[in-house]
């Protein structure tokens, strides 16, 4: 018996390649995710900050969020994870 794959979204109906729940890309489970640009990003991002939450201003900062596409540390917020999660609601937990 073949087997059928469903969405992973808990709910959809959608066989996969699901068009309204793709993966996007990029993501932490993409095979095409550059660690090293990211590492990079990540620490300039946060030595603009000087680790302070770029949002809430009081707590250090552990999450280099993307604002916009790329590595550019411009495309970038420093936030700690309760300013993160509040910004993205697809943010993994911590």
């Amino acid at each position: 018996m073949k087997r059928v794959h469903v969405c992973s979204r808990p709910g959809c109906p959608n066989l996969e390649p699901c068009p309204v729940h793709a993966r996007p890309r990029n993501a932490a489970w993409s095979k095409d995710r550059d660690h090293r640009a990211q590492g990079r990003f990540r620490k300039a991002v946060m030595r603009r900050s000087h680790g302070v939450c770029e949002r809430c201003h009081q707590s250090p900062a552990q999450v280099a969020h993307h604002v916009r596409p790329g590595y550019d540390p411009s495309a970038g917020l420093a936030l700690c994870h309760d300013c993160h999660r509040a910004i993205d609601t697809n943010a993994r937990g911590s």
